[in-house]
């Protein structure tokens, strides 16, 4: 006989619970690709631009910068290659975790219908939302290869690790979103203080510049898992390089542990969830 109770979950142990969070996530891939599929096929309708926003976006942030640099303003620095193949690139995995940040923020409060009538692991709105971010990547890295072409220059080599170390990334972004989708559940602010947020590191860390690292920013960025997590795999697509390999390893492992720890704290949660909508 199996007796099940509100605190029964608890007294699993941390490994015990992450094997069954791994377990039902297992069984919710098909519900996972179904909110997928849902989000992606309405996410542009009754829009004017529609998929056309997904390059917009970065063409107006390089020349925003742009036209910073001319104004004096922020000076985006050397760069040895054509900044439109910078910046597009920047811009495309800073946006991993700034855009995947703001949709995962979202999804629980965004199917707010679907938690209060029905009984489902929640955490398949997280992954499905984030599934949007990753299709926004990879059109946009279709487009950085095209330009790539059109200055006549090729990626090196190194570009076969690029899907392996965006993924640290992906986890922190998906960890920090598990635990901001509850709070956003509570108080309808948090988006708009993640927005904020992403949008003041994007002027802070060198991503869409490339400035010597001096200063208090210099310093701040040196202990920012973020900025390697960013700009190592930058440098590999760029440059064929990978500097701040210590920085990056240790802020793959931190971002890893947030992931778990931030998908626990949501499983434990989730069942509170439609109470709060």
């Amino acid at each position: 006989m199996i007796i099940y109770s509100s605190e029964s979950i608890y007294r699993q142990g941390i490994k015990n619970i992450i094997r069954t969070m791994i377990l039902d996530f297992g069984k919710s891939r098909e519900l996972v690709w179904r909110l997928f599929l849902r989000d992606f096929t309405s996410r542009h309708k009754q829009s004017l631009l529609g998929w056309l926003w997904i390059v917009l976006m970065p063409l107006m942030t390089m020349g925003t910068f742009l036209l910073l640099n001319m104004s004096g303003i922020i000076k985006i620095g050397r760069i040895d290659i054509p900044y439109p193949i910078f910046g597009l690139m920047s811009f495309s995995i800073w946006n991993i975790f700034s855009n995947g940040l703001a949709m995962t923020t979202n999804s629980v409060t965004g199917a707010g219908g679907l938690v209060q009538k029905i009984n489902f692991s929640k955490d398949s709105l997280v992954f499905a939302s984030f599934g949007q971010v990753v299709i926004d990547f990879l059109i946009r890295m279709g487009l950085t290869f095209g330009i790539f072409l059109l200055y006549g220059r090729v990626p090196p080599v190194s570009f076969l690790l690029f899907p392996v170390v965006l993924l640290p990334l992906a986890f922190l972004t998906l960890g920090v979103g598990m635990v901001t989708s509850l709070l956003q559940a509570i108080s309808k602010d948090i988006v708009s203080f993640v927005n904020l947020g992403t949008g003041f590191l994007l002027l802070l860390m060198p991503i869409m510049y490339s400035a010597d690292q001096v200063g208090i920013l210099g310093k701040l960025n040196s202990i920012n898992p973020l900025y390697y997590l960013v700009i190592v795999p930058r440098d590999i697509m760029l440059y064929g390089e990978m500097r701040h390999l210590a920085g990056f390893v240790l802020s793959g492992i931190l971002g890893l542990i947030i992931f778990v720890f931030g998908w626990m704290f949501f499983y434990l949660s989730q069942t509170k969830l439609a109470e709060r909508i």
